[in-house]
């Protein structure tokens, strides 16, 4: 024994459900065609027996003569029988494998309807990202922005440039705009959470 002979017997082995198919087929119909032949061979026999009744009953064959070709048409019709029942085990083997191996296309054909719509998904996900990741940067450049003019106005009510009560209307709006920063930026952080975790996979 080699040393590969005891390794993955699985992949040495498998045989893509396609195959099965394709192969079962050719001998379905085979072996369908040779079932209905048998049928009507028998059907032949059976009509031939009667009729040899028939001769018995009217005289035209002896007792003797019927007997003897009875048995010869009765000894076909046994092996025929035989025969049909082995093509019949054979179909019904070859129905189950089929329905088997169609049940599997099945399920792989769901399989990877499923990966095509997850990786559907991953790509939508992906631009999405990106363009929420512009975004938060956006979020961040205002932010910085806001600071800035903060910084402005503080320096420019220290020299005296700006009255209290126009500081007080710019920090109030200021703050109102880093309200509704934190906000947009909380909802943006939240849904870049939920793309990242859907193309990670």
């Amino acid at each position: 024994m080699s040393h590969r002979e005891g390794s993955s017997p699985e992949d040495q082995f498998h045989i893509d459900p396609k195959e099965i198919l394709s192969q079962y087929s050719v001998e379905w119909v085979s072996l369908k065609r040779s079932y209905d032949e048998l049928k009507k061979q028998l059907l032949t026999i059976q009509a031939e027996l009667t009729g040899l009744d028939k001769k018995l009953q009217s005289g035209s064959i002896s007792e003797k003569e019927h007997i003897r070709l009875y048995q010869e048409k009765w000894s076909e019709s046994t092996q025929l029988i035989q025969v049909k029942r082995e093509v019949e085990a054979r179909l019904y083997e070859i129905q189950r494998e089929i329905r088997a191996a169609n049940k599997q296309l099945k399920q792989m054909e769901i399989e990877r309807e499923r990966r095509e719509r997850i990786e559907q998904e991953k790509s939508h996900a992906m631009i999405e990202w990106m363009s929420l990741k512009q975004g938060f940067d956006l979020v961040e450049a205002r932010r910085a922005e806001i600071n800035a003019e903060s910084d402005k106005i503080e320096f420019e009510r220290r020299s005296g440039k700006i009255s209290d009560e126009k500081y007080r209307q710019n920090r109030v709006d200021q703050i109102r705009q880093l309200a509704e920063l934190r906000t947009v930026e909380s909802d943006v952080k939240r849904r870049l959470a939920e793309l990242l975790e859907i193309i990670r996979g």
